[in-house]
């Protein structure tokens, strides 16, 4: 497959419905509990580590499910 092949299948795939896709918001949700995790230290008296694990399994979780659970399919 060529790059052009590839580009313009990402274009198509970017423009469909103007709408997220479930991996768009997998990578969301990785970036969003790390920032939920520095405003709880912040506003928290507990220790940041506490945060940043548990953001870290939310991270985790996030990309377990987009690998093992629910993972892309071969055509789309």
């Amino acid at each position: 497959m060529s790059t052009r092949d590839r580009a313009r299948r990402t274009r198509e795939h970017s423009a469909a419905g103007g709408r997220f896709s479930r991996y768009d918001l997998l990578l969301l949700v990785i970036p969003a509990a790390f920032l939920l995790a520095l405003v709880g230290s912040i506003v928290s008296p507990l220790p940041a580590r506490v945060f940043v694990a548990g953001a870290s399994v939310v991270g985790a979780l996030a990309v377990a499910d987009g690998l093992f659970v629910n993972p892309p399919k071969r055509g789309r």
